[in-house]
């Protein structure tokens, strides 16, 4: 089940190391949108930044300029874990608005793909940044 949630993306840790994997192959996509407000929660819970755990990331503008965001996250535990991932497209002030999905439970041992759909951008150009949090579930 697919959880979208936007948020506020408070502290953004380690980004420079995603931001490069996370940008679109063409500039100018066919048709610029332009930013819209979109709900915003008062911060991200509580939880263990773990982006090493991130892997095949892309983040990128489709051609009618909507972002995207698919990778996959790796549980290396002997215990299930529960994890939240975010993007956000536009600086990476923490004041933009972000989509966030739970993955919860994810099996000791295993991978598990997720895809964020319909970025909401502060800047249609990007750069597009993603948080990876270990956290505990609801």
């Amino acid at each position: 089940m697919r959880a979208r949630r936007p948020a506020l993306l408070a502290p953004i840790l380690a980004v420079a190391v995603l931001t490069a994997a996370c940008s679109g192959d063409d500039p100018e996509p066919a048709t610029k949108p332009t930013a819209t407000a979109s709900p915003t929660a008062s911060g991200l819970p509580a939880g263990t930044p773990v982006p090493e755990l991130l892997s095949g990331v892309r983040c990128n503008p489709d051609d009618d300029g909507v972002w995207a965001a698919v990778g996959v996250v790796s549980n290396p535990t002997k215990n299930p874990v529960s994890y939240q991932v975010s993007a956000q497209v536009g600086p990476a002030d923490g004041a933009g608005p972000a989509t966030t999905r739970r993955l919860v439970d994810v099996a000791a041992g295993t991978k598990v793909r997720f895809r964020l759909d319909e970025i909401p951008t502060s800047s249609p150009d990007g750069p597009c940044h993603l948080q990876l949090l270990a956290i505990q579930p609801d």
